[in-house]
Order: C-alpha cells, then sequence, then structure tokens
C-alpha cells in the first residue's frame, strides 16, 4: 500500500512537471532511464515505471503540440526519406514478428519496449527538440544517471551489495552488476555516454573561463550570464570529469571487454576526424597493434580479443548455432521472445561443456535478424548507417563542417557499434530509448542546431 502511494505521488509530480514545462520531463525520463527495472501491474497488464513516464509524455506530447506535429514531420520525413522508409519497414518487422512469436504476449511487451515505444519517443524528441540547451538538460540527466550508476557499481566491487550469488560467490571472476543483475548491463549502459561527457566538458569550461576572467576584471555581467548560469555549467563540468573517471572504473570492475573495447574506438574515431591528431593516434594505433601481437604481457588480452578464451569459445558456439538456426530460417528468424527456445534443437557443447542458453545471441546483428528476420536486419542497418554516415557527410557537404555535438554523437554511436559486434546493447528498454535519442540528435543537427549555437548560456 505504501509503495502504491509514493508511486502514485510521483506519478501525478511528473504529469505536472511535463505539462507546465515539456523539457523537464525530457530530462526526468532520461535521468531515470533504470527505472524500467520497477515493474508492477496495472490490473492484468505488466509495466514499469519507465513505460509510464513515457505514457505520459506521449499523451501530453499530443495535447500540446497537436498543431504543429504533422507539420513538422512532414518537412523531417520528406528531407529523409531513406531513414523514414526504413524505420517504416522497422516497424514492419516488429508487428511481423509478433505474430511469428512462439509467445504473443510476451512478444507484444518486447514490440512495445523495445521498439514501437522509442521510435515514438525519437518522433517526440525530433519534433520538440528545438534548442542546444535543451539537449544539453537531456545529456546532463544521462551523465548523472550514469555516474550513479558507477559509484553503486565502485561500492559493489568491494562490499557485494546488490550482487547475485552467482556472481559473488566466485571471487576468481566476480564481476559487479549495479541495478541490472547480470555484468554486462554496466558497461552496455555508461561506455556509449563517455563521448557525451567529454562534450559537456569540452563546451562549458570555456563559458566559465570567461565568467571568471569578466569577475575579476569586474566586467558587467549579463543575465546570461548569471551566478544560476555558472552554476549550471560548473554541475556540467564537474559531473563530466567525475563521469570520465568513475564510469571506466566501473567497467572494468565488471569485467566488460567490449565497453572498453568500445570506448577506445570511439575516443579513437574522434583523433581520427580532427586533422591535428589524426597521424598521432594512427602512430599509437600501430604500436598498440605491434605491441598486442608480439609482447607476451599481452597475451591474455589478445586471447580475448581474438575469441581464444573461455568466454570467446561460448560466444563463436552461440554464434554458430544462432547462423544453423537462420540458415534455416533466413526470413523471419525465430520472432519476438522466441530466440531461447527455437534455438534448443541447434544448441551445441563448448569443449564437452553444457552452456546455458542466452536470449539473445550477443551480437546486434544476429540479434535483430533472429528477432525481426531478414526485413528487420536491413532496415536496422540502413537507419544505424544512415545515421552514422550519411547525414553527417550530408551536413558537412552543405556547411563544410560538423557542429561537435554530431561528432560526439557519431562517436557514441561508434562504440555501440563495436559493442555490438560481441553484445547486443540494444535489447534493453533503457538501451533502445538511448539508441534512438543518438538517432534524433544526429538527425537534429540538420535543422535546428545550427541556429541556435551560440544561443545557449
Amino acid at each position: 500500500m505504501f509503495n502504491l502511494i509514493i508511486l502514485t505521488i510521483f506519478i501525478i509530480l511528473f504529469s505536472c512537471f511535463t505539462w507546465s514545462k515539456f523539457s523537464n520531463g525530457l530530462i526526468i525520463f532520461f535521468l531515470l532511464l533504470p527505472s524500467y527495472l520497477i515493474r508492477f501491474r496495472i490490473g492484468l497488464l505488466p509495466t514499469t515505471l519507465l513505460e509510464i513516464m513515457f505514457l505520459i509524455i506521449f499523451i501530453i506530447w499530443i495535447i500540446k503540440y497537436r498543431q504543429s506535429i504533422i507539420n513538422n514531420l512532414i518537412l523531417i520525413i520528406k528531407n529523409n526519406k531513406i531513414l523514414f522508409t526504413a524505420i517504416f519497414f522497422f516497424l514492419l518487422a516488429t508487428i511481423i514478428s509478433i505474430f511469428t512469436s512462439i509467445n504473443i504476449q510476451s512478444a507484444l511487451g518486447e514490440g512495445k519496449a523495445f521498439y514501437l515505444e522509442p521510435v515514438i519517443m525519437f518522433v517526440i524528441l525530433i519534433t520538440t527538440i528545438k534548442e542546444k540547451k535543451q539537449i544539453n538538460n537531456i545529456l546532463l540527466a544521462l551523465i548523472i544517471s550514469g555516474l550513479i550508476t558507477a559509484i553503486l557499481a565502485i561500492y559493489q566491487h568491494f562490499t557485494g551489495w546488490l550482487v547475485p550469488e552467482a556472481f559473488w560467490s566466485n571471487r576468481q571472476t566476480y564481476r559487479v552488476t549495479a541495478w541490472y543483475g547480470f555484468p554486462n548491463g554496466v558497461g552496455l549502459f555508461l561506455a556509449p555516454l563517455i563521448p557525451f561527457a567529454i562534450y559537456l566538458m569540452k563546451e562549458t569550461w570555456p563559458v566559465i573561463k570567461k565568467y571568471k576572467t569578466q569577475k575579476i576584471n569586474k566586467l558587467s555581467i549579463t543575465n546570461s550570464q548569471s551566478q544560476t548560469t555558472q552554476f549550471k555549467n560548473w554541475l556540467l563540468f564537474l559531473s563530466s570529469i567525475f563521469y570520465l573517471i568513475l564510469a571506466p572504473l566501473a567497467i572494468i570492475f565488471s569485467k566488460g571487454t567490449g565497453p572498453l573495447l568500445g570506448i577506445i574506438g570511439g575516443i579513437s574515431l574522434l583523433f581520427l576526424i580532427n586533422k591535428k591528431t589524426r597521424w598521432l593516434i594512427i602512430l599509437v594505433g600501430l604500436i598498440s597493434l605491434i605491441s598486442l601481437l608480439f609482447l607476451p604481457q599481452l597475451s591474455n588480452i589478445k586471447q580475448e580479443i581474438t575469441f581464444q578464451d573461455r568466454s570467446g569459445q561460448i560466444r563463436l558456439a552461440i554464434y554458430k548455432e544462432t547462423w544453423n538456426f537462420l540458415k534455416d530460417n533466413p526470413l523471419v528468424g525465430a520472432g519476438l521472445a522466441s530466440y531461447s527456445k527455437k534455438i534448443a534443437p541447434y544448441h551445441t557443447t563448448v569443449n564437452n561443456e553444457n552452456i546455458e542458453i542466452f536470449h539473445h545471441p550477443h551480437n546486434a546483428f544476429l540479434t535483430m535478424w533472429v528477432n525481426l528476420g531478414i526485413l528487420g536486419l536491413l532496415s536496422f542497418i540502413i537507419i544505424k548507417f544512415y545515421s552514422l554516415c550519411f547525414i553527417p557527410y550530408s551536413v558537412y557537404k552543405q556547411k563544410k563542417q560538423l557542429l561537435p555535438l554530431t561528432l560526439f554523437t557519431i562517436s557514441s554511436l561508434f562504440i555501440i557499434l563495436i559493442m555490438g559486434l560481441v553484445d547486443s546493447p540494444y535489447i534493453k528498454n533503457d538501451l533502445a530509448m538511448f539508441f534512438w535519442l543518438l538517432i534524433a540528435l544526429i538527425l537534429s543537427s540538420k535543422y535546428h542546431l545550427e541556429n541556435t549555437s551560440t544561443k545557449e548560456n
């Protein structure tokens, strides 16, 4: 009863905040992305706190923006026909996969949580986000959410609090899990936020320095440079600094090799794009590669990267059995919420060891294929690479430069791409929402941010 009262109060307050200022609702929503773990039922319908917040945002969006939604969407769709065609087929594949599932009720739950609701959130974002200031507030919310998650993971490393017994009991393979109950969830959430922490730090420090200089020289300070704004800039800056220290540490404690490689790849991409650091990062990359190949001290890392250790062998076995299944079911795959049961006849052992059947094949592209069939896979690939390559290229061709936000969003997408080679950084409520936020940020750079980059702060 007490929990119900607290939940009701929260929903009422959240509704009021969102109605009074729509962007407030978006900030709270992304701050509380892990709240999908708070599950309950409304009657017979299972739901989560994150989903309730999404529904409130959706209803208020319809009411407050109903007159401008259609016009905005028509313009954006007209200029991005390939992207929205791919999104249409992505959703069509989702519907088909619900009805090819062996459990339609579970498939409906996955369909709305991983595919339908995130795409709707993407549409909400591209029709309401108009200023860089709004984006920075959402990114700050994500950084704070990630920072709290990282702190919990680090605390778990020393205490074991909330860590499932399976991961706590074996100290040789001990891995922290944060809120998620499994270690991979830590890195999958924290790693793609690293570029945005760098971005916020880079954006706010010049403003902080400018304010300090004006104060020392006793120059007049305008309203946009008030103490409140300065406090916010310090909050952005310090949160980013602490995140860049604590998030990698939490990922190391979770033993997430994929996320760590993703971070290295994402940061390296930023250095490659920057002409001043391009040759430096190429040189560092060559030295690292040679060291990895020839230094015996790095043999453990080499074995892990080349799938020669036990974890790698398990992944190779998963890929093999998934590929054998897909050869027999190339068009429709397994359907939503059906992989673990339909893969059973194809399941193999690893070095004569019986390995559990996982919920997904630990590869983003194989996961999309088995869940949504070949149509879903192809549309997902088009969405990802259209956003990662085509939109930034078209903006660069027109403007002769890319906005810093676009560059760091590309880096985040690249981290997800690298992690997706050894895991499925989409099939989770918060990760799906975050993925479509990135697509919205890339798309928004074509329309809203060019003329607002000087208006914030």
